[in-house]
């Protein structure tokens, strides 16, 4: 019985002493503490004490009877120390307090341009937050249509700059880890609103549209024109760059379709009528 006793009083006496008296909120007690958090106090036995306040970008926060302490920096352990100490020291005596992080710090790393839902994405509590996992919250590239899948720019708080392509990201450079405050802009492809202009002899004259992907050649141009008529000669098709006219057989490149034609947006296309 006499054992018993003594293990129930050394139990106590563990329970109320200093050291186990002020918790720090478990597996956040290495949590660093930043401006715009929550924290939230309460003192044992002690309930107008008991307070929830925010950290101020000063990295202070005011308790009752101590006024502002400054906690920014800390470990939420280190914190919960600190204020134990202050509230010893001169109000107190052998206080236990309890201090946890109420609310986190909303921090964030923006996406813009040509993406699906361009915004803000929050960091997670962990801090770790990769290029990849940015891009896939904003729903990726926007359909694929206006992007620029090569002008992925990733811009650091600190202003340094990375150029990233779709496919990078896809692989190991999805891994490149973020912080709060980077910036991620996704360019407008060059080739928005760009043509091509087919004339001459082909079903439907008139201006086709340049792939934002960049790789348009002759055969595709005036296929998505309709065709040739009838009436056109495949062997003189000339193409109009920036007013150096330059002319082709088509009919020949049709037979090597290894050796395509490439177009530049604003060229100009006309087939020529066959001549009897």
């Amino acid at each position: 019985m006499k054992t018993s006793i003594a293990f129930v009083a050394l139990l106590c006496a563990l329970l109320l002493s200093p050291l186990a008296a002020f918790a720090a909120g478990g597996d956040d007690a290495g949590y660093i503490l930043r401006p715009n958090d929550t924290i939230s106090l309460a003192v044992y036995g002690e309930p107008e004490l008991s307070v929830l306040v925010r950290i101020l970008k000063t990295g202070e926060s005011s308790f009752p009877l101590l006024g502002p302490v400054k906690v920014t920096g800390m470990s939420l352990a280190a914190a919960t120390a600190h204020i134990r100490e202050l509230y010893a020291k001169d109000y107190l005596v052998e206080p236990k307090i309890t201090l946890t992080v109420a609310e986190y710090a909303a921090e964030y790393v923006a996406v813009f341009g040509a993406v699906k839902t361009p915004g803000q994405i929050p960091m997670p509590v962990s801090g770790r937050l990769d290029l990849a996992t940015a891009m896939s919250a904003v729903g990726g590239l926007a359909d694929n249509a206006d992007a620029d899948g090569n002008g992925i720019q990733l811009i650091r708080a600190s202003g340094a700059t990375s150029n990233f392509s779709k496919d990078a990201i896809q692989g190991p450079a999805g891994r490149t880890q973020l912080a709060p405050g980077d910036r991620i802009v996704v360019s407008q492809s060059a080739n928005v609103d760009k043509y091509v202009t087919v004339l001459g002899q082909v079903h439907k004259p008139g201006q086709v549209p340049f792939p934002l992907k960049g790789r348009f050649d002759l055969i595709n141009a005036i296929a998505l024109a309709g065709g040739t008529t009838d009436l056109a000669n495949p062997k003189r098709v000339s193409i109009n760059r920036k007013g150096t006219v330059k002319v082709v057989d088509y009919k020949e490149l049709s037979q090597h379709g290894d050796r395509p034609y490439l177009m530049q947006p604003d060229d100009v296309i006309t087939v020529e009528e066959r001549r009897f």
